[in-house]
């Protein structure tokens, strides 16, 4: 940790933005000597709560630990009136804010939440391919018009048979190739550079530069990748063209700027693949006006496939206090210079 940023040894204050009400109770049980301010918010963590209150309240408590959404710290140090904070946790896997509005660290600690949304995420995705595989949404619309058809079920594929492709090979990623591993699924992964060494539950590692033949051999591909320089606008344009032999489904549970709206549904409308399944997209949240909500191939979710938690976030708040206090370095620290 930067000496500068050392904490000192008089008592810490913690002020919690979020809309969890059981969050501060289970924060001071763990750290009883912390004092602890609350700012609940009404559950949009999207929308900025009202941010003079928010800011007088950081001000006149010299709270010196923020833990909320990235957005909402990001209004705070902007201010330029809350000069006592020190170390930001974020609530969030992503942080993509904090580097869009500052290019260098502001003599603030940065730490996100990197646990906890992997076991979300993977049911998400396991049971998103399932429901496509075995038809269900067809079998409940012949259901609801109570027609007995067995004809087209007969063709689903068992996940055996099939090979999904994991853009990003990190925490969340190795989760979902364990998953879909314990179902027999084959496992490729891409990631930004090129493996050393084997990483438990993917069958195939390929680096960046190979994106087309990964693309090419799944069945399923799934993008976990945060939004960084790299990988904004990285499926956009005709690079999806190569998975019109499989008719790749895609999925995209990681940031939605790595596909533009446009691309996507010109792969759609082309035949390049087979379906979208979008828990995350270029704009959010999704406007209506957007073709995506009615194109008969996506399926949308609001993005929550990996929902925050009062116990995650507690978890590694906790963890990461009883670090800072005794000069170790944090968990999930925040890397400027990759972007996450």
């Amino acid at each position: 940790m930067d000496k500068d940023l050392l904490p000192n040894t008089t008592k810490h204050t913690l002020c919690i933005v979020t809309p969890f009400t059981r969050l501060p109770r289970v924060i001071q049980e763990q750290l009883p000597s912390l004092k602890i301010v609350n700012f609940p918010l009404s559950g949009v963590v999207h929308m900025p709560p009202n941010m003079d209150k928010l800011i007088d309240v950081v001000k006149e408590s010299e709270a010196d630990i923020i833990l909320t959404w990235p957005h909402i710290v990001v209004k705070l140090l902007q201010s330029g009136k809350c000069t006592n904070i020190k170390w930001f946790q974020g609530c969030s896997a992503g942080a993509e804010v904090l580097f869009k509005a500052f290019s260098e660290p502001q003599n603030v600690i940065f730490t996100r939440t990197g646990e906890g949304f992997g076991e979300y995420m993977s049911e998400y995705v396991l049971g998103q391919i399932i429901s496509r595989e075995h038809f269900f949404p067809k079998m409940l619309e012949s259901q609801r018009a109570k027609r007995w058809e067995r004809t087209w079920y007969v063709q689903k594929r068992s996940l055996s048979m099939l090979t999904i492709g994991l853009l990003g090979t990190g925490v969340i990623g190795s989760k979902i190739a364990e998953v879909c591993k314990a179902f027999g699924m084959m496992v490729w992964g891409l990631s930004r550079t090129k493996k050393e060494a084997s990483i438990p539950h993917f069958d195939v590692l390929m680096e960046k530069s190979e994106i087309s033949k990964f693309l090419a051999g799944c069945d399923y591909v799934c993008s976990v990748l945060p939004s960084t320089t790299d990988t904004i606008g990285m499926l956009s344009g005709n690079i999806l063209q190569a998975c019109q032999e499989k008719k790749s489904v895609f999925i995209n549970i990681g940031r939605g700027d790595v596909i533009d709206e446009s691309s996507l549904l010109n792969a759609l409308n082309n035949g390049w693949i087979g379906g979208a399944i979008m828990d995350t997209t270029d704009r959010e949240p999704l406007p209506p006006e957007s073709e995506l909500w009615s194109h008969p191939n996506i399926v949308i979710t609001p993005h929550i496939s990996g929902p925050c938690s009062t116990d995650v976030i507690a978890k590694v708040f906790v963890s990461n206090y009883n670090k800072y206090i005794n000069g170790e370095p944090l968990d999930y620290l925040l890397d400027f210079e990759r972007g996450y």
